[in-house]
């Protein structure tokens, strides 16, 4: 077969099973190539066919023959530099496949690479970005996949650092979008990648900043991401398959079987896009977020950015939601954003309920209070009137509630005595909010509500309580911390050591009284027996001297009297016998006795009733439940406890338990 005839397909195969037969026969290929290339350099804007198909077989077998990989991956990265903006759209793509193809197989050094990828991101075509940004992420990805490549992420990260920098606002994107990726799929999970995020926050650009703000709130991934890839996953949203199964149900004939055929399809997509969906998820944001150097600093300027910014109203907001996070997670001080956003916080402001959240977000126990303070007296002035809406009113006093929640000392007596009377208010829903507010102040500050609605002090109150029985001690003052000695919970431990030991007596005292009970129980068994034995014996003497009939025989009796009288035994004998196993069970067992039942005692010659409550039973039951033992050495046995070893996840899930019912 001559050269130009035999397919360039089974030349591949036959070259790739013995390289050394075939080096001939690649030689000429390659000096087609080279003339083709020269011609296609002169005018790259034409598409060669044949060029197409050169490019698609030399990169496949190139590595083969070293002595040609220099030659050829030099023609390739010269021709992407010079000529990849003018050339045509089917011929760059095909440079470009050929320039993955032999970085993926490592024959082009990392800093020509890396160069080459990011200037053409600066391409004008939408197609050629997205195929370089899912090649980067993949081959960053296929480097670092058996261990970490620290001077390769250090190289690219330096390179993606500089980017976000460049004046094309394009180019600075795709960097971020390349950051963000990277960091979704646990690449690069680092310090460095996340203050590089943080970085293109702070950015003039719309296009640039609103990607990396909307990954710290953990939010979507936009248009372009989703672009990205759709190369990779082509059409497998949920309701495309099921507007197709449907499709495919509307044709023949409508059976009970085919329609629960097609359910069941439905519900396996409905099932496996769920399971897509949950694995997809992950808390990127929030590890992204804990990772920042200066997280002050970065609030201070994010806020800053915040104050100048022009942009549309929903830009604004994601840079306020990321301000107010990060001040409620790291419980930071910029004093200046309460009275920047109380301005926005009236009942007609655009999403004014987001902003409420933002307020509530942005509070925390270390913001002093005459900073809170003005803030909630302008939400309630501004929600919380007579004139002011139903829904108004239960937003305002929700939004109260939230920020007393996470600052006590924000809010006056007087304005939460003012608040609490909503509490009878015509609607539910203001009821309900104020009630809410009500127990929040229970737990937390008790003393601040009005006498009659503190309510009685719950186990844990009654424990820090410090000032007798009054609620002074309950509610720290402003920059008071209370330090726990030891893991909140252990005494539930050390209550149940208490109450296993004294079972464990218990156990012996009744084994031992079991025993004797027993014994009483055989004595008295033996002597009915004998008197039962002595009544049959003279019963039969008696019908001997022919009580019962002629013959002197107990057969010549009636057959009525004597079934009679033998179910009369019978009944007397299962009488008997149900009282003796009751009086077994009554001494292995406390009996529970309801407050209207009596108990019938025989006193002399008559019968007497005794009333007899439950209320010493539940006390003693009570009692026997949770061991009585003194605060102090509770405490130091829980200390022993939490320092001398590690809790079990069940002794976790007890201490848990324990701790809500002392709520």
């Amino acid at each position: 077969m001559v050269l130009e005839d035999r397919p360039l397909s089974e030349l591949q195969y036959n070259l790739k099973r013995d390289p050394g037969t075939y080096k001939s026969d690649f030689a000429k290929h390659y000096e087609g190539y080279q003339a083709l290339e020269q011609s296609f350099n002169c005018a790259p804007s034409q598409h060669i066919e044949k060029l197409e198909e050169l490019l698609l077989f030399i990169s496949q077998v190139v590595h083969f023959y070293p002595d040609y990989v220099e030659g050829f991956s030099s023609g390739v990265l010269q021709t992407l530099l010079s000529r990849s903006f003018g050339m045509n759209p089917t011929m760059r793509m095909a440079f470009m496949k050929a320039f993955m193809r032999l970085k993926t197989r490592d024959l082009i050094p990392l800093d020509k690479a890396i160069d080459i990828a990011f200037k053409l991101h600066r391409c004008q075509d939408k197609q050629v970005r997205q195929t370089m940004r899912n090649f980067v992420v993949h081959d960053i990805k296929r480097l670092n996949l058996r261990q970490k490549m620290h001077k390769v992420n250090s190289l690219v990260q330096s390179h993606l650092a500089k980017l976000l920098k460049d004046n094309n606002p394009t180019v600075a994107r795709e960097a971020v979008f390349v950051l963000l990726r990277l960091f979704r799929k646990n690449v690069w999970n680092d310090a460095r990648t996340a203050n590089l995020i943080a970085e293109a926050c702070l950015t003039k650009r719309k296009k640039v900043y609103a990607p990396a703000v909307r990954f710290f709130l953990g939010q979507d991934k936009t248009n372009n991401e989703k672009d990205s890839d759709s190369e990779s996953e082509p059409d497998t949203h949920k309701e495309t398959k099921i507007r197709q199964l449907r499709l495919g149900h509307r044709v023949g004939c409508k059976t009970k079987n085919r329609q629960k055929r097609l359910e069941r399809s439905i519900e396996h997509v409905n099932k496996v896009e769920a399971r897509k969906a949950a694995k997809g998820t992950n808390l990127a944001h929030f590890a992204a977020i804990n990772l920042l150097h200066d997280p002050q600093t970065f609030a201070e300027r994010l806020f800053r950015k915040l104050e100048h910014c022009s942009d549309r109203f929903e830009i604004r907001l994601l840079l306020l939601d990321l301000v107010t996070r990060l001040i409620g997670l790291h419980k930071l001080l910029v004093l200046n954003l309460y009275p920047f956003i109380q301005r926005f916080l009236r009942p007609h402001q655009r999403e004014v309920t987001r902003l409420l959240l933002f307020t509530a977000q942005a509070s925390h126990d270390e913001v002093p209070p005459d900073v809170m303070e003005p803030v909630i007296r302008t939400i309630a002035d501004n929600f919380v009137t007579e004139r002011a809406s139903s829904e108004a009113i239960a937003v305002g006093l929700n939004a109260v509630r939230e920020i007393c929640a996470r600052c006590p000392y924000g809010i006056s007596q007087d304005l939460l005595s003012d608040l609490v009377q909503y509490r009878t208010y015509k609607n539910k829903n203001v009821v309900a909010s104020a009630r809410s507010l009500i127990r929040l102040y229970r737990e937390i500050n008790p003393s601040a509500l009005p006498r009659k609605e503190r309510g009685r002090p719950t186990e844990a109150q009654m424990e820090t309580m410090i000032e007798g029985q009054t609620f002074s001690g309950l509610a720290l003052s402003f920059g008071q911390t209370t330090a726990a000695k030891f893991v909140p919970g252990a005494e539930a431990l050390v209550l149940a050591e208490t109450l296993a030991k004294q079972s464990k007596l218990e156990g012996r005292n009744d084994s031992g009284s079991s025993k004797r009970m027993v014994k009483d129980d055989n004595g008295t068994k033996n002597t009915e027996e004998r008197q039962i034995a002595e009544g049959v014996d003279a019963d039969t003497n008696d019908e001997d001297s022919g009580a019962c009939g002629e013959g002197g025989s107990w057969e010549s009796c009636s057959d009525s009297d004597d079934s009679e009288s033998d179910n009369d035994c019978d009944d007397e004998d299962a009488a008997d016998l149900k009282d003796r196993e009751d009086s077994k069970q009554d001494s292995t067992a406390v009996p529970r006795v309801d407050k209207s039942s009596r108990i019938t005692q025989k006193k002399d010659d008559g019968w007497i009733d005794v009333p007899q409550s439950s209320d010493d039973d539940e006390a003693e039951a009570s009692d026997t439940a949770k061991p009585k033992i003194d605060p102090s050495e509770l405490a130091s046995k829980a200390l022993e406890i939490a320092s001398s070893r590690i809790f079990t996840q069940e002794e976790f899930e007890a201490m848990r338990r324990y701790q809500l019912n002392k709520q």
